[in-house]
C-alpha cells in the first residue's frame, strides 16, 4: 500500500506532510509530489509554505478517495 489520506486542520496536515518528507532517507518512502492533492473548499486558505506548492488542488466536492466518490450526490 502506498496511499495515504491525512486530514486535519491545515498546520497538522501541513506539519504531517513535512514529518513525512523529512522521514524519507530512514523510511525508504518519498511522496510524489506531482501526484500529491490537497482538498478544500477554500484555496485561499493555503499557506504560502513549499510543503503544498506543487500539490494538485482538487474542490472539495470533486474529492475521490481510492477512486470512490466520497461527497454524497457525486456520481
Amino acid at each position: 500500500m502506498d496511499d495515504v489520506t491525512l486530514s486535519w486542520d491545515l498546520h497538522t496536515v501541513e506539519n504531517d506532510v513535512s514529518a513525512i518528507k523529512d522521514s524519507a532517507a530512514e523510511t525508504g518512502l518519498q511522496l510524489n509530489q506531482a501526484k500529491c492533492e490537497i482538498i478544500m473548499d477554500d484555496f485561499l486558505l493555503i499557506p504560502t509554505s513549499p510543503v503544498f506548492k506543487q500539490f494538485i488542488k482538487v474542490e472539495k466536492e470533486d474529492m475521490m478517495l481510492l477512486g470512490a466518490v466520497v461527497v454524497s450526490g457525486k456520481v
